[in-house]
């Protein structure tokens, strides 16, 4: 029986896990993203992740760019390249790396920050397909990863947990960053995931035009940079000009010339509510409920969000430890969740887990 399935009805790492386990070779295809027909593959071999594609990523996401964008190869280059794997239809990577155009693990690194990113988009969806399809003597590429499903999982897990506070952090995508020099002054070597992005900041990019030429993805290169800025070891120089569509930026001068209208509609809106409130209390409880008559803004949400992190949290105890945990004090000591986060929640409520 093929593995498919609706994405609502299942949670993609955990299929990606499964698959994993059972040490399966062939691809896991995944349609949502973007437009209807556009297509992800996660590609494995023994239970392994080899790489991934989608058809629907823009230009700049993709691998032969990515190389391009960065200057590891030129772009006379990138087009022989493409001439080469449209006749050969074998995979950009290996023919970069067969011609002395790139250094293998400059294209596992590229490679690595793909597969990351595209899991980490079709684990977002709400909505789509999934079809796992075995292949057997199909041809692998010579360059390609070797990822345990378990380590991508827990990658991606800790993306979705530490994106929120980077985002509070991170600069805007049009800001021009600055070295500040310390680095220099003091002699401080970086890692080399530090280095790679702190060499793209030359007082004359932006935000975004780093992310594009950095081979560490859209994640670790904003947390990067927030930790550079944090360190005074980067500056912002100021907005770079015509880095928004022009559509954007006459919003951008009446939001600041006119505060007032703002402050007067929203107390329109409030005084509205607290009125419907007053007149009609029994018939609000709508604005509360999901359609199943569950709390959803204020209550339902909430709980499902918390029981959601829980579960994950159980899941994670149990890759790290080899067994569930006891009690809800055995994942806050582990340091995987927080009291917060389980206020309200039972840690030994109703599983598919042992």
């Amino acid at each position: 029986m093929a593995l498919e399935g609706e994405l609502k009805d299942f949670n993609i790492l955990e299929v990606i896990q499964l698959l994993g386990q059972q040490g399966k070779t062939g691809v896991l295809r995944v349609w949502g993203l973007g437009k209807k027909d556009d297509e992800a593959g996660i590609f494995f071999f023994d239970g392994k992740i080899t790489h991934a594609t989608s058809t629907g990523r823009t230009k700049g996401g993709l691998l032969g760019e990515r190389l391009a964008k960065t200057g590891i190869i030129s772009r006379d280059n990138l087009q022989t390249a493409l001439r080469t794997q449209k006749k050969s239809r074998r995979f950009l990577g290996e023919i970069v790396v067969e011609a002395g155009m790139a250094e293998e693990q400059t294209v596992l690194n590229a490679l690595h920050t793909q597969v990351h990113e595209l899991v980490y988009e079709v684990f977002r969806l709400e909505a789509g397909k999934f079809k796992f399809d075995a292949l057997t003597g199909e041809a692998f590429p010579k360059i390609s990863l070797q990822l345990h499903a378990d380590e991508v999982m827990l990658n991606i897990l800790k993306m979705v947990d530490e994106w929120p506070e980077i985002e509070k952090k991170a600069p805007s995508p049009t800001m021009v960053l600055q070295k500040a020099g310390t680095l220099e002054k003091h002699g401080i070597d970086l890692s080399e995931a530090h280095a790679s992005v702190y060499r793209l900041v030359d007082g004359t990019r932006s935000v975004q035009e780093i992310i594009d030429m950095s081979l560490v993805g859209k994640f670790a290169t904003l947390e990067i940079l927030a930790s550079l800025l944090e360190g005074g070891d980067i500056k912002e120089l100021g907005i770079k000009r015509g880095a928004l569509p022009a559509q954007a930026a006459p919003r951008v001068e009446v939001r600041r010339q006119r505060p007032a209208y703002a402050r007067y509609g929203l107390g329109l809106l409030i005084s509205f509510i607290l009125l419907l409130v007053s007149l009609f209390p029994f018939k609000l409880a709508f604005l509360w409920t999901d359609h199943r008559g569950e709390g959803y803004s204020l209550r339902g949400y909430a709980e499902r969000m918390r029981q959601e992190r829980v579960e994950w949290g159980r899941k994670i105890f149990f890759l790290e430890r080899g067994r569930y945990p006891e009690s809800r004090r055995e994942l806050v000591d582990a340091g995987i969740l927080t009291e917060k986060d389980l206020k309200g929640v039972d840690v030994r409520r109703e599983s598919n887990h042992p």
